[in-house]
């Protein structure tokens, strides 16, 4: 029976691998990352040619819509009626059912207005269903 690393050195022997050298003194000097005196080789980029007429221009910025008073009252809504059963919790009150039942109420009409006034993107748009990278 063949000893087992004769067998392994034949395999090894009969690849064809490109390995980096495997003794410091086969390594030209400067090139391996473990030599003290290695230094990379710098990146080189083409140059960047620019275009004295085209440049960037900030586009102006969109004017803000104006507050609506239903957007207001709905965040209000959504933030104030479970904060109000938190504090109340909190505070160790306890308030009538149709209270708790309004408020539960109140919240989720805010919700499911603002979901609802959300823009809609539809197929006309190139991107459609993704928005991509809407700014």
């Amino acid at each position: 029976m063949a000893d087992p690393d004769e067998e392994f050195n034949k395999i090894v022997e009969g690849l064809e691998l490109e390995l980096p050298p495997s003794s410091e003194a086969e390594a030209p000097k400067g090139r391996h990352p473990s030599d003290p005196t290695f230094q990379p080789e710098p990146k080189r980029r083409a140059p960047i040619e620019h275009d004295e007429e085209i440049a960037y221009r900030t586009p102006p910025p969109r004017p803000k819509r104006p507050p609506s008073r239903a957007r207001t009252c709905a965040w209000v809504a959504v933030f104030g009626a479970p904060g109000l059963l938190a504090a109340a919790t909190l505070a160790g009150i306890l308030l009538p059912r149709v209270v708790v039942l309004a408020a539960v109420i109140i919240f989720v009409a805010a919700v499911i207005y603002l979901i609802s006034r959300l823009p809609e993107h539809g197929p006309s748009r190139p991107d459609w269903p993704d928005d991509g990278a809407v700014l």
